[in-house]
């Protein structure tokens, strides 16, 4: 799969330091669909994560958290994971990298819950075909088809997006053993050809060898 670096503008100015906390962690209103915020909407950001967003710049769309899954917008915060890892893999190679390496985990919980991460997004995304119709509708924008003609009657979520990908791969897997059958079955009739032309030309020495036996 092809990996998109996230974009977006830097978000270091959305963080508000805890007040006579002492802490070394911030606390980070996450970004709501609505202009209405509580107490439920503020987490709190370790200073790991306060690094990786201020260092590749997190677009504040993609750190949004909603109840209700938005298929694309966690396929372009999955993608986003994966730029990360490759950016720190990149800058730790060249030395630049100057903070404690970060796991995939701690990537993972910018954006959304690492379980969450590691139970569909890692597991579905990757299996989604470079150039195929349903990445095209993941990355959206112009040109994208439409949902019904990705989806059909079905909704966008990771439970039908796993059966597509599992449906499609059985359809695969039917083909290949249908051609390796067919494949048998002619190797098959080419084997009882050679046998019954085996056999015929043992016939013809016999009666060729019985016919000279005659003779004399």
């Amino acid at each position: 799969m092809n990996l998109k670096p996230a974009s977006g503008s830097a978000a270091g100015s959305i963080y508000t330091k805890s007040s006579g906390s002492g802490s070394a962690a911030s606390s980070f209103v996450a970004p709501s669909d609505t202009a209405e915020t509580d107490s439920k909407s503020a987490i709190q950001v370790d200073p790991m994560q306060k690094i990786l967003i201020d260092t590749f710049k997190v677009s504040a769309n993609l750190l949004k958290r909603k109840k209700t899954t938005d298929l694309r917008l966690t396929y372009a915060k999955y993608l986003a994971i994966q730029d990360i890892i490759e950016g720190v893999g990149v800058r730790e190679r060249a030395g630049t990298w100057t903070h404690e390496k970060p796991t995939v985990g701690e990537i993972a919980k910018v954006f959304m819950s690492p379980s969450g991460y590691f139970h569909r997004p890692s597991q579905l995304f990757p299996k989604v075909a470079d150039g195929s119709e349903m990445m095209k509708w993941l990355e959206g924008g112009e040109g994208a088809p439409a949902e019904s003609d990705v989806w059909g009657d079905k909704k966008p979520t990771f439970k039908n997006l796993k059966e597509i990908l599992d449906g499609k791969k059985k359809k695969v897997t039917t083909h290949k053993r249908k051609q390796k059958n067919e494949e048998v079955v002619v190797e098959g009739k080419s084997k009882e050809k050679a046998k019954a032309k085996k056999a015929e030309g043992s016939k013809k020495k016999a009666a060729s060898k019985k016919s000279h036996q005659n003779d004399d």
